[in-house]
């Protein structure tokens, strides 16, 4: 069993992991207790590469109304036509990157994400093919690029950053890579997908 193989085995074989509980607080104070969170789904995009897994990340249009600017997994809201929201997931990431990705190789997901713009994100992990070509839409995506999967997953590479809100501490992450600063829920999302995979050496 390869490196691959065996990263694939411990995130199917762990227990699923549950996000910070300080994140919980925060979205409890940012909304009443009767919203309902919109539906929506993002593809963490698994590529082969000589050296082990890259993951395709993208950097968000500056003109976007939520998050511009942001490092962020490809993916979006829910539409009524879509036939549930693995199809959302593969969808938005061919409209957003031009990225194709068959059904068949979607391999798990982790756990659903509330976020302070209102969606309930349900993140699904994919390989993809080494040899898909990306064409990012201007009017979402600024870049496209990969990170190494064995670097996001480092725990030494996530920093952890606290700050106060309403007389509670409440914690972050960021994960530097080259110039891009990876952050909020996509930070929350490898945190939280490291978790799963390195569970039983914590």
């Amino acid at each position: 069993m390869n490196e691959q193989q065996q990263l694939l085995t411990r995130f199917l074989m762990a227990p699923s992991q549950q996000y910070d509980k300080s994140h919980k607080r925060r979205i409890d104070h940012h909304f009443s207790d009767d919203i309902n969170f919109k539906p929506a789904a993002v593809l963490i995009p698994l590529v082969p590469r000589k050296q082990g897994f890259n993951v395709v990340l993208t950097r968000r249009a500056e003109h976007l109304k939520h998050h511009p600017g942001q490092i962020a997994f490809p993916g979006g809201r829910f539409e009524e036509t879509d036939n549930d929201l693995i199809t959302t997931a593969l969808r938005e990431t061919y409209e957003e990157t031009g990225i194709i990705c068959q059904r068949n190789n979607v391999i798990g997901q982790l756990t659903p994400l509330a976020t302070t713009s209102g969606y309930i994100v349900t993140p699904f992990i994919s390989t993809i093919s080494s040899n898909y070509s990306a064409k990012p839409d201007p009017g979402e995506v600024d870049a496209i690029f990969e990170v190494p999967l064995n670097y996001l997953l480092d725990p030494q590479n996530i920093k952890s950053h606290q700050f106060h809100l309403r007389g509670e501490s409440h914690r972050v992450y960021a994960i530097p890579y080259n110039n891009y600063s990876i952050w909020g829920a996509t930070a929350q999302m490898i945190k939280l997908l490291s978790n799963q995979i390195w569970e039983d050496k914590k």
